[in-house]
């Protein structure tokens, strides 16, 4: 007979979980020391972790896990703390043994005082979330982007190098030219590397004006955007801009291959259509001269007034993969959450930056 039982997660737990979640093959390999950075090095504070642990017969072992990360929220002079879940599994040979949404929900009690809200971007556990008290109303939008003429065949010829490693050695002497046709772009981008945009006077106090229109949005001061981006392994390039009337914007771009680039984050100081869609276009054509196929941008129609979201439609396509429509993201005011924010949502700002892994 299997015995279970749960406990937190103790720092001498992170190898083995470390070693669970890669056997899992769900995301790419995490090394050990950059699950650490993530678990203790954010700006909100250390993560919040349960483990499951099962014996039969040949002594306990690691078999599920629930995580918290904590979040920094600003909601205009308000700051907030949410907590996005992590790394929340179940090892497959037990599912049938062990009520995991019971122990979710005792991991949430755990810390209803201490979160303002908790939310979930996989969309494939909305059903059991929703059993959690979790608000599942909110589709994801995904979208994309081709960067050389025709931009849909761009967008296949993608697709073709993601499933065939021939492909994509016929098409990666791309990277090496320039867009045939370029893009229009009347906006001048200071590129930053990692560290030159850790020490950027630009961000020193971007949040601290944006956030007085930016509504519920994650929080985008130097501490949050180096732990979510710049500290972060990978190839990933900060794009800033500024225009005469005082307006600043930024993004946020990363690729794996030259080929496919993805904007991790792109926001204004002040919310203007028509100085997002200039910045937009730069930013696609930055990537297009890198030798980029295609760029891809995830958000949410809650979280975009109507004019800034016309925008995206209009310079984005939707994603052309089945896997990525009818997504919704999972998200649940806490008890003190509802005491500071009142008992009903307002628009949340959703980007990659909330999709700590």
């Amino acid at each position: 007979m299997t015995r279970f039982h749960t406990r937190r997660m103790e720092p001498g737990d992170a190898p083995a979980l470390n070693d669970a979640y890669n056997g899992l093959g769900v995301a790419p390999f995490r090394p050990l020391e950059e699950m650490q950075r993530l678990w203790r090095g954010g700006p909100g504070g250390p993560m919040k972790s349960w483990i499951v642990e099962a014996d039969e017969g040949a002594g306990w072992r690691l078999v599920g896990h629930h995580g918290l990360c904590p979040m920094r929220f600003t909601l205009g002079g308000q700051d907030l703390l949410f907590a996005k879940t992590v790394n929340s599994f179940l090892s497959p040979e037990f599912r049938h043994r062990f009520v995991y949404p019971r122990f979710e929900q005792r991991c949430l009690a755990e810390v209803e005082r201490e979160f303002d809200a908790t939310y979930t971007l996989a969309g494939f556990v909305t059903q059991m979330r929703a059993a959690l008290g979790y608000d599942t109303d909110i589709l994801e939008l995904d979208f994309e982007q081709g960067l050389r003429a025709p931009a849909f065949l761009s967008r296949l010829a993608m697709r073709l190098a993601w499933r065939s490693s021939y492909i994509k050695s016929l098409i990666a002497p791309l990277r090496s030219r320039r867009a045939v046709v370029r893009r229009k772009s009347k906006l001048a981008l200071t590129e930053l590397n990692s560290a030159a945009a850790r020490g950027s006077h630009f961000f020193a106090d971007f949040w601290d004006e944006a956030r007085l229109s930016a509504g519920l949005a994650p929080r985008r001061d130097t501490a949050d955007l180096a732990w979510r981006f710049w500290d972060a392994p990978g190839r990933l390039t900060t794009l800033t801009a500024a225009w005469p009337c005082g307006t600043r914007g930024y993004g946020i771009v990363s690729s794996s291959d030259g080929l496919h680039f993805t904007l991790e984050d792109i926001f204004l100081s002040a919310p203007c259509a028509e100085l997002l869609a200039e910045l937009l276009e730069s930013l696609l054509s930055w990537c297009a001269d890198q030798g980029g196929l295609m760029v891809s941008f995830m958000t949410t129609a809650d979280s975009q007034t109507p004019k800034m979201l016309a925008v995206y439609r209009r310079k984005m396509g939707a994603n052309l993969s089945g896997h990525h429509r009818d997504q919704y993201i999972s998200r649940r005011l806490t008890a003190l959450g509802r005491e500071r924010i009142g008992p009903y949502w307002p628009p949340l700002n959703i980007t990659a930056i909330t999709a700590i892994a």
